[in-house]
């Protein structure tokens, strides 16, 4: 190969080895050991198919290593097509898809990859396809969820203002009151499970949509949890109702479970078997609540979402009895994963509030 390509010799084929060997990039390894092999005068076959490549990608290798040396071995930068969207176009973009369509006007309730080609086409006159509109979103940092459930009447400012204030205060104050005792941080819910079955995500062939079993009844139980989210502990009960006596049941049973020196903050939601006017709450126990309509802050909400998809779906259950055996069964195999339930509860903002 010496005769018909001249390689440069500045480094040896020893040299190029060792570079070989700490270079990360494979690609730009396996031309160097070819080059390498190519200096020390084996036929240029030869030294192609030991490093892994043909004659002619080693003599492109060679051309690229002559003009910029150890540089030249790594691969060019491959071209892309210039942005069509300004700046300001994608920040317009995203607004809109933020701001959502409103029904009256737009006509959906959201937004498709064609509804947002249709805008840009009206906004800005320029056209893209539904596959390219992927690739714009994506890049901007977007893809397609399932939307969390959020109550209407919510307010966002008072859910990041109880994140940073009145939950510490709630903590301090009981801290102050029970001076002798260890604090800890309860989230506290009831889920209702019944026949009136539900489906889940399931996998299925492509093409086809899946089947599945959807019971249509009318009889209830309820799960009453709370969670105490840096440790993944819970006190659990399955009930056949709700009310306030069934809150005290539950509430002195949890009190029963606390070690002699704690006392748990339990916070729970607005529900009204929640009012301490109507409950008798027991010395070491302390109920605060949660903003109004705000599901979103308590952890046990995401509990119930794993427990629905992963064990209360598909089923088909005969009575209240039934329901029951499958709510204790399902929450025996949810905790029977471990730390699954820390990792569903423990919150960022809770445990550093906790911190």
């Amino acid at each position: 190969m010496g005769s018909a390509l001249k390689i440069r010799d500045d480094l040896t084929p020893l040299e190029l080895r060792r570079w070989a060997r700490v270079e990360s990039y494979g690609r730009a390894a396996a031309r160097a050991y070819g080059i390498a092999n190519a200096l020390e005068e084996m036929p240029r076959a030869d030294a192609a198919r030991l490093a892994g490549m043909d004659r002619q990608t080693l003599r492109d290798a060679v051309v690229r290593y002559n003009a910029k040396g150890l540089e030249g071995l790594h691969d060019r930068p491959k071209g892309y097509s210039p942005r069509r969207l300004t700046a300001d176009e994608e920040a317009a973009l995203a607004a809109v898809i933020i701001a959502g369509p409103e029904p009256e006007r737009d006509g959906v309730c959201a937004w498709t990859r064609a509804d947002l080609c249709r805008w840009l086409e009206e906004r800005f006159a320029k056209t893209y396809h539904p596959s390219s509109m992927t690739r714009v979103l994506r890049r901007m940092g977007f893809s397609r969820q399932k939307a969390r459930p959020s109550h209407p009447r919510r307010d966002a400012e008072a859910q990041e203002r109880f994140k940073k204030g009145p939950l510490r205060d709630i903590l301090k104050a009981t801290a102050a009151a029970h001076p002798d005792k260890r604090l800890q941080l309860w989230f506290q819910d009831e889920a209702r499970v019944g026949n009136k079955g539900r489906v889940c995500h399931r996998w299925w062939r492509r093409g086809e949509r899946a089947p599945g079993t959807r019971q249509i009844g009318y009889q209830w139980a309820y799960i009453f949890s709370a969670v105490r989210p840096d440790t993944g502990d819970d006190v659990t009960l399955v009930m056949p109702s709700v009310n306030a006596k069934v809150m005290d049941l539950f509430l002195a049973h949890f009190a029963d479970t606390l070690d002699q020196d704690a006392h748990a903050v339990m916070m729970c939601d607005g529900a009204g078997w929640h009012d301490e006017r109507a409950l008798t709450v027991p010395d070491n126990v302390t109920l605060a609540l949660l903003p109004p309509y705000s599901p979103e802050l308590n952890p046990v909400e995401r509990v119930w979402l794993y427990l629905r998809e992963r064990f209360l779906s598909l089923r088909v259950l005969d009575d209240t009895e039934a329901i029951i055996d499958a709510c204790c069964q399902a929450w025996i195999d949810l905790i029977a994963e471990p730390d699954r339930m820390r990792t569903l509860c423990a919150y960022p903002w809770i445990m550093k509030v906790i911190s």
